[in-house]
Formats: structure tokens, C-alpha cells, sequence
């Protein structure tokens, strides 16, 4: 018997998605979740000029998937490994990223990165989707790899206080599977210890890649004037956080967005 969606562990819903889900990502396919990754490129660059100075670095991307953020890492002076759990994904990857160093395997099960540690890892489109269990246990085995003075650089891309997802509730549309707010991040991080440096919304407005009543050439302009104002991130749909292990050297900021 055929099991729901909802029943399926996180880590098992894409394994044969591959192609089709990097697909997504075009602008031909789907112009607003195109503008909504770079959207995060820009921040990605920020946050690269702001804590590693364009120096050589070591990445780690997990929850790599068909390999975008590790395409983009290809122009920096960086050398990167993927992790996924995903065959028909790290085919993608193979393809898109092939100076990466790419591992499948499900590090909460076999962490085959053994002491390895690293400048800066990046997790993006997978804590909102995983079950509360599976996230407490990849923030934790993710700081046990983050060097030092590293920064580890994730994304809650379904923000469950988002502007959007309250006018949904207020239409009485319910709360959309697998959403995740700035509190239950807060409350995960310093388990792991982790703190939080920086938080960054990404996108604002109240549209998605389904409902946008906008041209994304006019849309794109209003979000990046949005991006840098803090006091709407607690509306934002896409918050990118920078983190820290607890105790390292890195200044903590006191910008944090309301729950």
C-alpha cells in the first residue's frame, strides 16, 4: 500500500526527482522561484565578502540536491563537497558542479565526513521540510563539522509567520505542510550550539511562484529594497541565517527578526 506524502520521511520524498527539480529553478519554468534564488545569490555574496574576505575556503553543502549552490561556489575560490542522500540528484549534480567533491550518503546515519571540518556550510530549501526530529539532529551533527571560526548558512524558505502565510490564515486556508518559524530556529540552534550572526530576509511580498500578481521585472527591484530593511523579516517568506559555533571569535549582531 502506497504511503502519503505526509508519512514519507523528508529524507526519502526526492530521491528520484533529479531533473525535473532542477528544472524549477529556470526562469523559463518558473520566473519567481528563478528571482528568488537570486535573490539568495546576492546575499550568498554579502555574506562571502563579509566573513571569509574572498580568501580560499573549504565548503560543504548539504542537502546538495542537484548541485546549485555548489555551481555557484564554482565562481569563488573555494573547494567544495555536496551531500545528499539522492541518486537521480547527484546525477544532476555531477553535471552542473564537476570540480565538486560529491558524497551520497544520509549523514544522520552514516556520517562518512568522519573529523572532517569546514569554513563554511550551507543547507538551503531543507530544515522547513524535515520533520522537527531530523532537524535538531542535522543542526548538531553540522556543528560537529564547522571549523572554529567557520560559518555555517541556511535558509527557512517557508517561513511559518511569513505576511503571506498570515493572509492565508486569515482566509482561513490553513497552515501550509512543512513550515518553520524563527522561534523553533532560535530554540534549535543553541542545542547545537550555534548562535545566530546575521539574518537576512530575502523575499517580503506577499506572492509565491503559484500567485504572482506582478511581472518579476517589477517584483525583483521591490525585494532587493526590502532585503536589507531588518524589521521586516519576521514577514519574510525566505530568511537566509548566518550562524556561528557559541564560542566562536565572530562578533554576534543583536538584529533578530519578531517571531
Amino acid at each position: 500500500m502506497d504511503r502519503s506524502r505526509s508519512s514519507v520521511r523528508y529524507t526519502d520524498r526526492h530521491k528520484g526527482r533529479g531533473s525535473e527539480y532542477h528544472g524549477t529553478f529556470s526562469p523559463e519554468v518558473n520566473p519567481y522561484r528563478a528571482m528568488a534564488w537570486r535573490l539568495e545569490q546576492r546575499a550568498l555574496d554579502a555574506i562571502l565578502r563579509d566573513h571569509l574576505a574572498s580568501r580560499a575556503f573549504s565548503h560543504l553543502d548539504f542537502a546538495c540536491g542537484t548541485g546549485r549552490i555548489l555551481e555557484y561556489f564554482a565562481r569563488h575560490p573555494a573547494s567544495s563537497t555536496g551531500v545528499d542522500v539522492s541518486s537521480s540528484m547527484m546525477d544532476v549534480a555531477k553535471a552542473v558542479a564537476p570540480e565538486a567533491e560529491l558524497l551520497e550518503a544520509d549523514l544522520t546515519e552514516q556520517d562518512v565526513l568522519g573529523e572532517r571540518t569546514f569554513d563554511m556550510i550551507t543547507a538551503f530549501r531543507f530544515f522547513p521540510n524535515a520533520e522537527p526530529e531530523l532537524r535538531q539532529s542535522v543542526f548538531s551533527m553540522l556543528a560537529r563539522h564547522l571549523a572554529p571560526d567557520g560559518v555555517l548558512v541556511f535558509n527557512n524558505h517557508k517561513n511559518r509567520n511569513s505576511l503571506r502565510a498570515r493572509i492565508s490564515r486569515l482566509r482561513r486556508r490553513g497552515t501550509a505542510r512543512g513550515t518553520m518559524t524563527h522561534a523553533e530556529v532560535e530554540a534549535l540552534l543553541p542545542r547545537a550550539g550555534l548562535r545566530i550572526l546575521k539574518v537576512i530576509p530575502v523575499a517580503s511580498l506577499p506572492l509565491s511562484d503559484k500567485h504572482v500578481f506582478l511581472p518579476v521585472g517589477l517584483v525583483e527591484p521591490l525585494e532587493r529594497m526590502l532585503g536589507g530593511w531588518l524589521p521586516l523579516a519576521g514577514f519574510a517568506q525566505d530568511i537566509i541565517y548566518v550562524c556561528s559555533r557559541a564560542q566562536s571569535r565572530h562578533v554576534q549582531s543583536n538584529s533578530s527578526p519578531s517571531h
